[in-house]
């Protein structure tokens, strides 16, 4: 699995070719230019050069923010600006303190990020360069929490091409590594995601996290712009593909910020505001990600708040599409002080009363393996006639697989999803395991006597 980003095209750069004895020198002629002053500048570095001051280089480079701004200027190509930012990568692994080096990294990266922010007006490419950098900087260092800063702030530096999801494999290697499973294991190589001994911390990584969902945000609003502007009927659906992409990596990554607040002491305002996001997802869409959104409910983020004013009609709706049916979501709605909800969290009343149909249809299927379609019907509200196209969604859904004989008018039921698992479900798998062995066991025994049967006939 690579953990490395693509920072430059493969072709050398014109004004730092090869990493000589004389490089350092070198690159302080090549930064000193746009310095305040330049031959101070140059004397400083040199100064620390002669004395093998990796650090005291690194710092007075840092110190000086025109040295690494110059590098954004329509002077110097991406490629150039990124041989620069290698050349101080290498002086870092020649410092010799690891907590320095890191502290170190960190402030040149951050200069980069403001040069880059500095410079974005002029759209020579700044942008691409920003993210080009601190992307070669990533390559170059091992430590795992400096890995994850650079991360965050390539992902910050990034443009939306570079991360929106739904694309081929590969055409990315941004895009690819934030697929939520692909990083959760490059951060398990790098030290975390161990909660017993984890060397990267929560915060570092609630960071990213937190950066990947304002990356999301950038890419909906540039495909929502570009789903407005296309009037061609296959452009419109490949934005549409691309947007329920971002939608979904997004609560991805909100629910990966929330899993980051483990202790009730640990909730602030933030961590409120991501878990009022998420649950707001999670009520639009809690089909698709079925599985991974179980868990909200136990996550001290999401129950913090049923004990806000502002939210507990959110978090009592949550909790219906996840353990309620039809009829406890119909007397939610009756209430005039939870109805409310969903004018004030921006919800479709509509696409939660078809979802909350599905997933009332998905508890019935769990209780039963066979059920009338009377039952259906019942259950939804609906007449007999529509059973099988509800059916049909919720098989399509994926969250059940049935068949329908039309003839007995029954709906068979092979498989279904869990919503809750608890007493009552842990009793149902009870009375069918017992209802298997006595089925197995009749089995048995209709073999051992058909097999006496044949022993005795064949004397």
């Amino acid at each position: 699995m690579s953990t490395e980003i693509a920072s430059t095209p493969q072709h050398p750069s014109s004004t730092l070719v090869n990493i000589s004895a004389d490089a350092d020198l070198r690159l302080i002629k090549l930064l000193a230019p746009t310095t305040s002053s330049p031959s101070q500048f140059e004397s400083a570095c040199s100064d620390h050069i002669a004395n093998g001051d990796a650090a005291g280089l690194v710092m007075a480079i840092v110190a000086e923010e025109g040295a690494i701004g110059g590098l954004f200027s329509g002077e110097y190509t991406v490629e150039e600006a990124v041989g620069a930012v290698c050349l101080l990568g290498a002086l870092l692994e020649r410092v010799g303190d690891e907590t320095l080096e890191g502290e170190l990294c960190a402030s040149l990266a951050d200069v980069v990020a403001r040069a880059a922010a500095a410079s974005a007006s002029n759209e020579d490419g700044s942008a691409e360069k920003g993210s080009a950098c601190v992307a070669a900087l990533f390559n170059l260092r091992s430590n795992g929490v400096e890995k994850v800063r650079l991360l965050t702030k390539i992902v910050d530096l990034a443009d939306t091409s570079s991360l929106a999801p739904g694309a081929p494999e590969g055409y990315s290697a941004l895009a690819d590594m934030l697929e939520s499973s692909m990083l959760q294991s490059s951060l398990t190589l790098w030290g975390g995601r161990n909660d017993d001994n984890s060397s990267i911390p929560d915060g570092e990584q609630r960071a990213l996290f937190q950066a990947v969902v304002r990356g999301m945000d950038r890419v909906l609003a540039k495909l929502t712009g570009d789903k407005k502007g296309d009037e061609a009927a296959s452009v419109e659906v490949e934005v549409a593909r691309k947007i329920k992409a971002a939608v979904d990596r997004k609560q991805t990554y909100l629910m990966l910020i929330l899993e980051t607040y483990k202790e009730e002491s640990q909730i602030d305002n933030e961590a409120l505001v991501y878990a009022q996001a998420a649950s707001i997802g999670a009520i639009r869409d809690p089909i698709n990600l079925f599985s991974s959104q179980q868990r909200l409910l136990h996550l001290p983020a999401i129950s913090a708040l049923q004990k806000q004013k502002s939210t507990v009609a959110l978090y009592d709706l949550l909790k219906i599409f996840h353990e309620g049916k039809l009829q406890d979501y119909r007397d939610f709605t009756s209430m005039p002080d939870k109805s409310s909800v969903f004018a004030a969290f921006q919800l479709n009343e509509g696409e939660c009363m078809k979802n909350m149909c599905l997933l009332s249809l998905v508890s019935l299927a769990g209780e039963h393996e066979e059920i009338p379609y009377s039952a259906v019907a019942s259950t939804l509200d609906i007449a007999e006639d529509q059973v099988e196209k509800w059916v049909i969604l919720g098989v399509s859904s994926g969250l059940m697989e049935a068949k329908m004989d039309q003839l007995s008018k029954v709906v068979i039921v092979e498989r279904c999803v869990v919503r809750q698992f608890g007493s009552t479900e842990w009793e149902a798998l009870k009375v069918r395991l017992d209802k298997w062995k006595t089925n197995v066991r009749g089995v048995l025994d209709a073999l051992k006597k058909s097999g006496a049967g044949v022993a005795i006939g064949s004397q």
